[in-house]
């Protein structure tokens, strides 16, 4: 009995997001699902994409016959004092796939109207800026000109900054589960 409580204990452990050697949010798994052809799983990760996330919220840099990545905007609750606050969240899913296995990545995970990466300690404020300028770097577009203007006024991103370093447990916890419930439901749909 004791076994099987601690096998399930460690498939739980591995079913989580974690933080890279940057301190970034990411999440990576190989799953097995044996007896599965390649085009099946990318036709049921396709379809769980469809069934999980708004069409509209989903863009594909890469479709290939082995491998997809997809950029996704969603939301998460966030708990903020006695508040909870639906926020954007972003991030990137890059899965690959063979018979018998897909591996995924979430990565990339951003939060908010500024698209902040999700880290494991709240930077400087300093650090926090040169990280959202390389963040608004990747943007284009509209959502690129508004971020920029954002980070350019300093009143605002000092603001941001502080409800930020006020917010980030409860933050990280919110992101950390919504990423694992994420993962938890592609696994439970493609299997």
């Amino acid at each position: 009995m004791n076994r099987f409580l601690i096998f399930f204990l460690l498939l739980g452990l591995t079913a989580s997001a974690q933080f890279n050697d940057k301190g970034n949010l990411y999440y990576e798994e190989t799953i097995s699902l044996n007896g599965k052809s390649t085009e099946e799983i990318k036709e049921k990760l396709h379809e769980w994409l469809l069934s999980e996330f708004e069409q509209s919220n989903i863009k594909a840099s890469k479709n290939t016959q082995s491998e997809m990545i997809a950029d996704i905007t969603s939301t998460v609750d966030i708990k903020q004092g006695s508040a909870t606050i639906p926020m954007n969240i972003y991030f990137g899913i890059l899965s690959s796939f063979k018979d018998n296995e897909i591996s995924i990545q979430l990565s990339h995970i951003d939060i908010g109207p500024t698209q902040t990466p999700v880290k494991i300690n709240f930077p400087d404020f300093e650090t926090f800026k040169n990280e959202m300028q390389e963040t608004v770097n990747r943007l284009s577009g509209d959502a690129k000109a508004k971020n920029q203007a954002i980070l350019d006024n300093e009143k605002k991103i000092k603001s941001i900054y502080e409800r930020g370093l006020q917010n980030h447990e409860q933050m990280l916890t919110a992101v950390k589960d919504y990423i694992t419930g994420v993962v938890e439901r592609l696994k439970a749909y493609i299997k």
